[in-house]
């Protein structure tokens, strides 16, 4: 791997006076579409579980891509832990996504070919930065088991099965794991709880929120599902924020 493909790109602000994520006068709209977002300004500070919500199709999975550094706006700024994403190129922003933002998706998007603890692993393949945090107290192995005993999947045995063989509720928190691992700033979670039951969900939830807390992460969840916004500091529905849903 080439030093370049290695290189963390630092947030400039290191202390937590800077926000997590704040988004100033964003307008985003697929080509030729009307607008889907405009948020005039949304701030996440360090260490805070903010709830968003939304019906299906509102943009939440857009807010993320744009968060992520996926999806660039039409107009305003996206920063994230101090830094403008605006001004780093696209590998640069690849870099800020490997090095300081977990990622659980909905469908998981787990290597169906790898072992629970491979799965586990994988950030630190990409990021020096997040490979050097998870190996703090020892190896990545043990630290992603540590990870996985904290999320309730302690069996040594269940941990070097293929992904494949196991439960939903099982890939969830492995997916979380994985997301988790080397202490990421930021942790965005996308309706990673729409195929679990009420009980599940609640389960999952304060599992990923104790790690949270333990790691120091900012979280952010977006779900459809407003039964679960009781468990955060703060509920937002999108609809308050985003300007283009009331035209």
């Amino acid at each position: 791997m080439s030093a370049a493909a290695i290189q963390s790109v630092s947030p400039p602000d290191a202390d937590h006076s800077t926000a997590a994520i704040e988004l100033q006068g964003v307008e985003y709209g697929w080509p030729g579409k009307p607008l889907l977002l405009q948020i005039e300004q949304f701030r996440l500070a360090r260490g805070e579980r903010v709830f968003l919500r939304g019906p299906s199709g509102s943009g939440k999975s857009t807010l993320l891509g744009l968060i992520g550094g996926v999806l660039t706006p039409r107009a305003g700024s996206v920063r994230i832990l101090g830094q403008d994403l605006a001004r780093l190129g696209a590998s640069e922003r690849d870099r800020m996504r490997g090095d300081h933002v977990g990622f659980i998706f909905q469908m998981f998007n787990l290597i169906p070919y790898l072992s629970v603890i491979e799965n586990v692993i994988l950030p630190a393949q990409f990021s020096a930065t997040r490979r050097a945090r998870a190996t703090r107290r020892g190896t990545l192995a043990a630290e992603a088991a540590r990870l996985l005993q904290a999320l309730g999947l302690g069996s040594e045995e269940l941990q070097g099965r293929p992904v494949t063989e196991l439960s939903i509720g099982q890939q969830q928190r492995v997916a979380a794991a994985r997301a988790l691992l080397g202490a990421p700033e930021l942790i965005v979670a996308d309706e990673p709880t729409s195929s679990l039951d009420h009980d599940a969900r609640e389960h999952f939830l304060q599992l990923l929120m104790a790690e949270c807390r333990e790691q120091g992460s900012t979280l952010i969840f977006v779900s459809h599902d407003t039964s679960l916004g009781a468990m955060f500091d703060r509920d937002i529905s999108l609809a308050d924020l985003n300007r283009a849903a009331a035209h």
